[in-house]
């Protein structure tokens, strides 16, 4: 036990959160970039970043964004435009 304390007490040292914390930060980013330039559901995308549970997923990316994931991709889905550059909606 006095190894696994050892090693939250200097992670939480080096990196300023718990390893939770730090995975769920890192799960919630790469959702971030796939609501914002996929197609695919909420659901895949949890599984993808590592939740069995989208419910669960959908909670943890609200607290840490603000948002519900489908209501995020509202707002900062990218679409392509006729040119094929990428634009991002804004909220107004």
């Amino acid at each position: 036990m006095g190894a696994t304390r050892t090693l939250l007490r200097r992670f939480g040292d080096e990196a300023g959160e718990t390893p939770l914390a730090y995975l769920q930060t890192a799960r919630v980013r790469r959702a971030r970039h796939l609501l914002e330039t996929t197609d695919r559901t909420v659901a895949s995308i949890a599984a993808d970043v590592g939740y069995r549970d989208a419910g669960a997923f959908s909670g943890i990316f609200a607290r840490h964004t603000g948002r519900r994931p489908r209501e995020y991709r509202t707002i900062f889905h990218r679409r392509s435009d006729r040119g094929g550059a990428e634009t991002r909606r804004r909220e107004t």
